[in-house]
């Protein structure tokens, strides 16, 4: 009975130890103490407390590591009250810091193997996985595509049991969405949002899978949310693009174009931006805003066939060939010694005409940018080829 007794108290008296050891990680993280907390943690490593003590060293090494090689060795660092730590991992990066070594997969195999009824160690061999395919992309000791296998199982794996969280059940979704398994993404997607319904990236992959459904009002429903909820600018400024380019499909111009100059606001001159901009201001008439947004989009790269294409065919199909016309006629009247700028804006006006069918106009253009060309180009350069082409 004593020997009893004493075994209990021993046992006790090791768990309250554990417990106060916690605790006092916990404050020295909430004070951004990192490093502190890590030696702590590793200084109170026993036989019976090593599976908490792993699963907080987890946690720390996740979300608070300074530098991280490969993600399997960690670097901490005792935050100062003015310092930033994802300024610090910027800052390291080209620092040589010393880390602890600390393998979470192999740390994490070792303990599931020990207890495998314990499937929330599952959940954080997933959330280590995810991390990696976020952070390391393909860059990686093993293939990206066996990051994201090893991420759906184990996720899979605790989900299954009842363990899972937004993140998770977001991972899960995205693995098949990945995988062009639509509703199958489209069911944890919703999942997810039914435990935290503010998590921008969600409500944009469900936006982005309604619009290939072309399910456009839910889809603008979920790229709205995004939009709302996406605090970092480039985020933010994808899912306005996408959120304007659906009002622009579903005929909500004038939103369409509120939306779309928030973004160019967020992020000036980029691409999508003025493309859905242009799309949406022709439906309106708005031709001088039109004609303003094709000059910006042409003075991202006048030579850019795609750009060119773009804003040909926007003002071909809202039936704008009149003011397509004066747009390049106006370039070819203040350029008059670029013989490949004119070319250029000479082939294009001969592809305009070919759209709608004015095949004297075509060979016209297609005739003077030959001659544009042949003062700068040798006659093998392919754009002979291309006016070939076009001349059949």
């Amino acid at each position: 009975m004593n020997r009893f007794l004493f075994f209990f108290i021993f046992c006790h008296s090791l768990l309250f130890s554990s417990e106060n050891s916690f605790s006092q990680v916990d404050s020295l993280v909430e004070k951004k103490q990192f490093l502190n907390a890590w030696k702590l943690l590793s200084s109170k490593e026993t036989e019976l407390n090593k599976e908490d003590v792993n699963i907080r060293k987890i946690k720390l090494c996740l979300k608070y590591f300074t530098k991280s090689i490969s993600h399997q060795a960690f670097a901490f660092t005792n935050l100062k009250p003015e310092e930033n730590l994802i300024q610090l991992r910027k800052s390291a990066e080209t620092k040589l810091i010393s880390t602890f070594p600390f393998k979470i997969d192999a740390i994490l195999d070792s303990l599931i193997q020990e207890n495998p009824k314990n499937h929330t160690l599952q959940k954080y061999k997933g959330d280590y996985y995810y991390d990696i395919f976020i952070l390391f992309g393909r860059d990686w000791i093993t293939s990206q595509q066996e990051v994201l296998r090893r991420m759906y199982t184990a996720y899979s794996i605790a989900d299954k049991q009842g363990v899972n969280d937004y993140l998770s059940l977001y991972a899960l979704g995205y693995f098949h969405h990945l995988n062009s398994e639509s509703q199958t993404a489209i069911e944890y997607f919703h999942r997810s949002l039914n435990l935290d319904s503010n998590h921008a990236p969600t409500h944009y992959n469900l936006a982005y899978i309604y619009t290939e459904l072309d399910s456009q009002e839910v889809a603008l429903k979920h790229a709205w949310s995004a939009y709302k909820k996406y605090k970092y600018i480039h985020y933010k400024n994808d899912a306005g693009q996408m959120t304007g380019s659906i009002l622009g499909k579903t005929g909500r111009h004038e939103e369409a174009i509120s939306v779309l100059l928030d973004c160019d606001r967020l992020i000036p001159n980029t691409y999508h931006t003025y493309y859905y901009l242009l799309n949406s201001f022709l439906h309106l008439n708005k031709t001088q805003e039109a004609l303003i947004t094709a000059e910006n989009m042409f003075s991202l790269d006048w030579k850019s066939h795609t750009i060119h294409t773009d804003i040909i065919e926007s003002f071909i199909k809202t039936n704008h060939l009149n003011e397509l016309v004066v747009f390049y006629q106006t370039k070819l009247t203040k350029e008059k010694y670029d013989m490949e700028f004119r070319g250029h804006i000479q082939l294009h006006m001969a592809q305009a005409y070919s759209l709608v069918n004015d095949k004297i106009q075509t060979i016209k253009y297609i005739n003077d940018a030959r001659e544009s060309f042949l003062v700068c180009y040798d006659n093998n350069h392919p754009v002979f080829r291309v006016l070939d082409k076009m001349s059949k």
